[in-house]
């Protein structure tokens, strides 16, 4: 991967229709966008810097991609990488970091996204794009927690199932909001 250009739409587009093209993998579809941090030894990777890194449980020097599998255990089991992007932490875009991204061949067109944002572009691309036909999306606690996140796929129709904190507020049928009129 280190030699691989930047784009590879063209990679995810096909891996779309070879599923697409999958008689048994018409129905049962699920989506699960999840992140995967590498640990780095300093900052001369795209995207490197002191974040979380799930792997090793802490904060530490690390790359992070946000990624979208494809899982389907309804006919023989499948599972695979259908998408993904590094994340590129905000500190990236500055101008301190101008000459780093241009050694490192960041395309210019690269900006700040937040990894709920690209999880979100992920998703967008793989059913808008891609017309990657799914059941569900499922995540863990750092995509469940953002009501953004969760509001986007409900505006979409998408069906999801998220780990969300347990303090998270549900509500069984919709709460009345507004201020209670005056009494006299």
């Amino acid at each position: 991967m280190t030699n691989s250009p930047w784009p590879c739409a063209g990679i995810y587009r096909q891996i779309a229709k070879d599923i697409q093209a999958t008689p048994a993998l018409s129905r049962g579809g699920v989506l699960i966008l999840d992140e995967s941090a590498e640990e780095k030894a300093g900052d001369h990777s795209a995207g490197a810097q002191k974040q979380h890194n799930g792997r090793l449980g802490k904060v530490e020097m690390s790359q992070v991609g946000v990624f979208l599998a494809y899982a389907n255990l309804t006919q023989s089991p499948v599972w695979t990488w259908v998408n993904g992007e590094l994340f590129m932490p905000e500190a990236w875009f500055t101008d301190e970091k101008a000459a780093q991204r241009d050694e490192l061949e960041v395309p210019d067109e690269v900006r700040f996204r937040t990894k709920l944002e690209i999880g979100w572009d992920l998703i967008r691309q793989e059913i808008r794009e891609y017309g990657l036909e799914v059941e569900v999306v499922c995540f863990d606690t750092l995509y469940g927690r953002s009501a953004w996140l969760r509001g986007q796929l409900r505006d979409a129709c998408l069906l999801y199932m998220a780990d969300v904190p347990c303090d998270t507020p549900v509500y069984l049928t919709k709460p009345e909001v507004g201020v209670p009129p005056h009494k006299r």
